[in-house]
């Protein structure tokens, strides 16, 4: 893989609250490191492990990992952060080792976790472990602290009420 200059700001994406704050955490180090661009990227599952050419499906499935992307990005910004575009990629594998893959040593990885603790297998723990470049890993939103998520809506009429 041809190295990249500067680095690039990579984000793992997925539409949990950990991996919008994760969104909205690369595009913030996007800005404070003069950066134009953050690549989002979303794995789609192969179930031959990359083993056979990609299935006749295959570009439904990028299509559909794309517009997650898209989804991701409107619902942790609204309309797209000014300043800052997109790339959008849809390697094929599992996400830890697609994402992994796809990094070289001057960029940084940014991930969202639900976990608390990395102990078990995921997608966080497989690349703190393998990638080469710096990795940050988001946590999730203290509203959902316990590893349970509360209803948005409860959650919001409580915050209401004490003012």
């Amino acid at each position: 893989m041809t190295p990249h200059p500067r680095g690039r700001i990579v984000v793992g994406v997925s539409a949990s609250l950990p991996g919008l704050a994760a969104l909205r955490y690369a595009v913030a180090e996007a800005r404070r490191r003069g950066r134009t661009a953050v690549t989002a990227v979303r794995a789609w599952p192969d179930p031959d492990h990359g083993s056979k050419p990609p299935p006749s499906w295959a570009a439904d499935l990028m299509r559909s990992c794309a517009a997650e992307i898209g989804t991701a990005i409107d619902e942790a910004f609204g309309p797209a952060p000014d300043g800052i575009t997109f790339v959008v990629r849809t390697p094929r594998g599992r996400p830890g080792p697609a994402l992994a893959d796809l990094l070289t040593e001057d960029d940084l990885l940014v991930l969202g976790t639900r976990r608390r603790r990395w102990l078990g297998p995921g997608t966080a723990r497989y690349c703190l472990r393998f990638a080469p470049c710096p990795v940050v890993v988001v946590p999730a939103p203290r509203m959902t602290a316990g590893g349970r998520a509360r209803d948005l809506d409860d959650e919001l009429r409580r915050l209401v009420q004490e003012q």
